[in-house]
């Protein structure tokens, strides 16, 4: 079953931040951090294999820097 119903499970908000992730497991567990800046537009920011149990904190300061850069060449 594909579609929104499926990939609830594998998707969260980053407390404190604009980000979502989404969790895509397999042999590599990997993580794509996104956000949604209108109703059906998402931006993809950053993707990475995750090796330990909670985000690196450098792993997030990279997609926030990306979504900061992206919000300044966009002017939103």
């Amino acid at each position: 079953m594909y579609g929104l119903q499926s990939i609830l499970p594998h998707v969260k908000k980053l407390t404190g931040t604009p980000l979502w992730e989404i969790r895509i497991l397999g042999r590599d567990n990997i993580r794509v951090f996104y956000i949604i800046f209108a109703k059906d537009e998402v931006l993809a920011l950053h993707g990475f294999v995750k090796k330990s149990q909670k985000a690196p904190k450098g792993e997030i300061a990279i997609a926030i820097s990306r979504y900061e850069e992206w919000t300044k060449r966009m002017d939103v």
